[in-house]
């Protein structure tokens, strides 16, 4: 399932960003994602919630922190 308008902020590493990441994959859900140790990244992620912490989902520009939520978001997503 690919998510146009939803943009994952990450670190590898962390593990409430793996918690996310392994919750879509467990269930086939593709959307960008963006390490904010590479480029910009992490530029972009402070310029749009003021802090630095991941998972940030990104949907149609509105961010969204907290893995928790991340993934109750896409569970209802999911749901339709």
């Amino acid at each position: 399932m690919k998510f146009a308008n939803m943009i994952l902020y990450y670190k590898p590493n962390c593990p409430y960003c793996r918690k996310v990441t392994a919750f879509m994959e467990d269930n086939g859900i593709e959307m960008e994602m963006r390490d904010t140790r590479e480029g910009d990244n992490l530029a972009e992620l402070t310029k749009l919630t003021g802090k630095t912490q991941v998972p940030c989902l990104v949907v149609g520009g509105d961010p969204m922190l907290e893995s928790d939520a991340i993934i109750a978001y896409l569970e209802g997503v999911m749901a339709g």
